[in-house]
C-alpha cells in the first residue's frame, strides 16, 4: 500500500513561499510578465545565453512539445527571466541564479557534461537526479534550483494566453456580441 504524506496548511505555505509558486497568489503578476514578455526586445535580462539554453532544455523535457505547444514554443524561457529580474528580490535572484549553476554544476559531476550538452540516457540519469528531490525536505542548492525550475515552467506555462485560450478554451468575456441586431420598440397594450 502506498505510504500517504500528511501536510498540514501552514507547511504548504511555507514550502509554497520557500519554492516560488507564492507568486501564484499574487493577482495578475503572470499576465503582467507575459505583457512585459510580449513588448520585450527579446533581450534577456539577468539569465544569460548559457542559462536561458539549460532552462529551454529543461523545459521542453517537462512539457514537450506533441498536439500541443512546447514550453519554449510559448517563451517560457523569457517569462521566467522576466520573473526573476522584476518579481524576485535582490537576495533571492542570487540564490536562484546560485542554484542554476549548481543544477549544471551536478550535471558535470554525474555525466561529465552540463545540462545544455546532455543527450539521451545521460540527460535523463541527470533528470531523474533531480526529480527525486521534488518532496524533499532538506535538498541541495541544485535540487532546490531545479524545484523552483519546474514550477515556474509549467506556472508560466499553464499561465499563457495561448494555453488558456486554445487549450483550456478560457472565454475572458462569455456569452456573443451581435452588433446588428435589430431593436424592436414593444407596444403597452
Amino acid at each position: 500500500m502506498p505510504q500517504s504524506n500528511n501536510i498540514d496548511r501552514r507547511t504548504l505555505i511555507h514550502n509554497l513561499v520557500k519554492g516560488g509558486l507564492a507568486l501564484g497568489l499574487l493577482p495578475g503578476f503572470a499576465e503582467a510578465a507575459w505583457g512585459t514578455v510580449a513588448i520585450g526586445s527579446g533581450a534577456p535580462r539577468v539569465l544569460d545565453a548559457k542559462q536561458n539554453g539549460m532552462i529551454a532544455v529543461i523545459a521542453d523535457a517537462i512539457l514537450p512539445r506533441s498536439d500541443t505547444p512546447s514550453a519554449t514554443d510559448l517563451g517560457v524561457v523569457p517569462w521566467i527571466d522576466v520573473i526573476v529580474s522584476d518579481y524576485f528580490s535582490a537576495e533571492r535572484r542570487a540564490m536562484f541564479l546560485d542554484d542554476l549553476k549548481a543544477m549544471d554544476d551536478f550535471a558535470l559531476a554525474k555525466s561529465g557534461a552540463c545540462i545544455a550538452a546532455l543527450k539521451g540516457d545521460a540527460f535523463g540519469a541527470v533528470m531523474a537526479g533531480f526529480d527525486a528531490a521534488c518532496g524533499k525536505k532538506d535538498q541541495t542548492p541544485a535540487q532546490r534550483g531545479y524545484v523552483q525550475l519546474k514550477e515556474l515552467i509549467v506556472y508560466g506555462y499553464f499561465t499563457s494566453k495561448p494555453v488558456q485560450q486554445d487549450i483550456f478554451k478560457v472565454v475572458i468575456i462569455p456569452g456573443r456580441f451581435d452588433g446588428n441586431v435589430l431593436v424592436k420598440p414593444t407596444s403597452a397594450t
